[in-house]
């Protein structure tokens, strides 16, 4: 056995103390082989825990021999431990240069650049690392399952953590992420089958029990919930559920009392910086605000990525694209910041769906609606988010009928002859998107407007998606079904209405926007876009009916009952 060898079995046998001897012994009789020594001394002193020295000597392994693969894998290992993820991305990328077949390294640089934030790079080296087939495919498909669920988009994880499950039906992480994504689906049955398959498999595993909670929430049994979130709120991941279940049953003294406990704390973990970007919203702490808000899952989007992101540079001569990365209702809301840009910029690109984009206007001056297929070909010299826009100009008034959203006089015409005259007309909307943020809490369940739909009017059902719960009673109903019809129509079918009901959806904003009278119903805690921000700018034609006790409605539909008779003068 040669001394290269010896140094190898006593560092395996955990020899540390000999092992460094020989090294250095051999370090003075030899000044071959120099990049190994001093790696195979990083390796030692790792061992050791001196981390410091294990850095030293594995950059020196690594100037000696730039090729050589194992400094530089330990120097990854060795930041990540340190948590200098800049550094950590650095070497991530040096052994991805040396060897870009290698599906640990891809795997390693995917993970590193989910840990800094850049989920973009992260999904497209998870999936070269599955293209690949190896051994650590089952990790970049849970991986690029997790990142897409903790970014709201529930349907397209399902379609990686299944193919984890059937690769590994027994693993604990792949069986709890799938009941995680089967409850933020609002799928019963599933969330049922896999809630006990996690429990038989390991029911003490950590992520096993911050699931039963989210399963107690989901089966609406809120007191064994909070129990098991009180017994581990020294966990930041339970504490910040316990916060938002507190804030969402309207227990406001306990949720704000625990929430400034624990901000200092909250402040050092990135994994909640979103929901602290949303109370400061709430509250109306802009600063702190936007700050954490740009940590929003919604960012997770591959749109116009080779553009310079605008962060408030002089934009007078450039032109710049806004895109939405947001749900139906911000783009209608926040669209009217794109006149404020506007007055900076040489022009400005809006960047919507093609299926809502003659809802726009098209004739504004130096704005320019645009989609995936027309946006081709074009150049900008920034980019920003919709939702990041707005911490520019949420301060500026906005006048009733300034805002992006066309009307159609043709349209409206059309729809003026088509519909029921001999009653008052009313648009209804009792629930949101399934997906939607703040549900099941903001929606209403159908039957429990049946007093108020037994009145002499014609209510105009203007939502496209029925929940399951609701789907018999909406079927049997008097209600004129209308959401079949497109976004663009309902805006003229709104138009010819007397009144619109709606619950926190993307068409209360519709209605607003285009100054019709509007009811607004409201959870306890609504979303952040209706606190302290929504009185910088409020709809003019809304009035907010609010619920006042938790998952109870019937005060709501009591006051609406009683404004509806009032107003059209009914007995």
């Amino acid at each position: 056995m040669n001394k290269l060898e010896k140094i190898i079995e006593n560092i395996n046998l955990k020899n540390l103390d000999k092992a460094l001897n020989q090294c250095n012994d051999y370090e003075k009789d030899s000044n071959n082989n120099s990049h190994l020594i001093s790696n195979f001394k990083g390796v030692i002193y790792f061992l050791k825990k001196d981390l410091n020295l294990a850095e030293i000597n594995f950059l020196k392994s690594h100037k000696l021999n730039n090729k050589f693969e194992d400094p530089i894998k330990n120097l990854f290992l060795i930041y990540l431990n340190k948590k200098s993820l800049n550094k950590a991305l650095e070497f991530s990328k040096k052994l991805y240069a040396i060897n870009n077949k290698n599906d640990l390294y891809i795997y390693q640089l995917a993970y590193i650049n989910e840990l800094i934030g850049d989920n973009i790079s992260a999904l497209n080296f998870y999936k070269k690392c599955i293209e690949l087939d190896g051994e650590n495919k089952l990790k970049a498909l849970n991986n690029i399952g997790s990142l897409y669920l903790k970014n709201n988009k529930p349907k397209i994880s399902l379609e990686y953590f299944i193919k984890a499950f059937h690769i590994n039906s027994s693993d604990k992480i792949i069986v709890n992420n799938l009941l995680l994504n089967y409850i933020n689906l609002r799928n019963k049955k599933k969330s049922d089958e896999l809630f006990l398959l996690a429990e038989k498999i390991d029911s003490e595993y950590i992520e096993f029990i911050l699931n039963k909670v989210e399963y107690l929430i989901f089966k609406e049994d809120y007191v064994d919930a909070i129990k098991i979130l009180i017994n581990h709120k020294d966990k930041n991941k339970f504490l910040i559920i316990l916060i938002a279940l507190y804030f969402k049953m309207g227990t406001d003294n306990e949720a704000k009392l625990l929430l400034n406990d624990s901000r200092d704390k909250l402040k050092n973990d990135r994994n909640f910086y979103n929901y602290l970007g949303i109370r400061y919203l709430y509250e109306g702490d802009f600063e702190n605000g936007w700050k954490y808000y740009e940590y929003r899952g919604s960012k997770l989007t591959n749109n116009l990525k080779n553009i310079k992101e605008w962060s408030g540079e002089n934009i007078n001569k450039k032109n710049i694209v806004v895109f939405n990365e947001q749900g139906l209702g911000d783009t209608i809301q926040f669209s009217k910041y794109l006149l404020s840009l506007a007055k900076i910029s040489n022009e400005v690109s809006f960047l919507v769906p093609e299926s809502i984009k003659n809802l726009f206007n098209h004739n504004l001056d130096k704005i320019k609606i645009e989609t995936n297929h027309t946006i081709i070909n074009k150049s900008y010299d920034y980019k920003i988010a919709l939702g990041s826009l707005i911490k520019f100009f949420y301060k500026n008034k906005y006048k009733i009928n300034e805002n992006l959203i066309s009307k159609d006089q043709i349209n409206i015409n059309k729809w003026n002859k088509k519909l029921n005259t001999t009653k008052p007309k009313v648009g209804i909307v009792w629930s949101g998107s399934f997906l939607g943020p703040n549900e099941p809490f903001r929606s209403i369940p159908l039957k429990s407007l049946d007093k108020i739909l037994s009145l002499n009017i014609n209510f105009y059902s203007l939502q496209n998606e029925i929940w399951e719960r609701d789907k018999a009673y909406f079927e049997k109903s008097n209600l004129y079904k209308y959401g079949k019809y497109n976004l663009i129509e309902i805006a003229s079918v709104i138009e010819n209405l007397d009144l619109v009901i709606s619950v926190d959806t993307s068409l209360l904003h519709l209605s607003c926007s285009l100054n019709k009278e509007t009811w607004g119903i409201f959870n306890i805690y609504p979303d952040w876009r209706w606190g302290e921000f929504y009185k910088i700018n409020p709809y003019s034609s809304l009035k907010m009916i609010k619920q006042k006790k938790f998952n109870q409605w019937d005060d709501v539909t009591n006051e609406i009952l009683k404004k509806l008779q009032l107003k059209f003068n009914l007995s």
